[in-house]
């Protein structure tokens, strides 16, 4: 019908001029990944999933991407149970951290929450490890900074928490 011909124009022309605004802008107009992580602590200790890469370790706090359709703590609670074998309770959110890196074209923006597990955990088994894990830790919260747990940003409002300090920024800004 006509007036399908020219509403058929009006979005080719639209998604055109997109094109070429990505183009001169530099824009690249993929989706922004969610993620929910666990902040877990035990004995001022926190609980982080401890990986490899090239020889070099680093750690990071249980948790995940969101997929398409589930409710963001939904998938932290699904995250837990395949990465740490626990059910937790889920609190407060703590922090909220963007992960921008331009090279791997990523940009995540990661909700901390503190969570609790459902029982004292004694024993953690991963049903569904990440790739390049290899272990799961108590990291010594008095010693975090001593650590390269993401995000890095965490460590000294993680030391400010401990020591009874209740206004620390939410917001941790964005790192690599």
């Amino acid at each position: 019908s006509f007036y399908s011909a020219i509403f058929g124009q009006a979005i080719t022309s639209a998604f055109s001029h997109l094109e070429m605004a990505k183009t001169l802008m530099g824009w690249d107009m993929e989706l922004i990944r969610t993620a929910a992580r666990a902040l877990l602590i035990q004995n001022d200790h926190i609980l982080a999933v401890k990986y490899a890469d090239n020889e070099t370790i680093f750690y990071a706090l249980p948790g995940g991407g969101q997929r398409k359709g589930e409710p963001l703590l939904k998938s932290l609670q699904r995250e837990c149970l395949e990465e740490l074998g626990i059910e937790v309770n889920i609190g407060e959110l703590i922090f909220v951290h963007e992960w921008i890196d331009e090279e791997k074209d990523v940009h995540q923006i990661e909700f901390i929450f503190e969570c609790f597990p459902r029982g004292k955990i004694t024993n953690i088994i991963s049903e569904v490890p990440d790739g390049n894990q290899i272990g799961i830790e108590w990291l010594p919260i008095s010693g975090i900074v001593n650590f390269r747990i993401y995000p890095l940003e965490m460590r000294e409002e993680l030391l400010k928490l401990a020591k009874g300090k209740i206004n620390v920024p939410v917001y941790l800004g964005y790192g690599k």
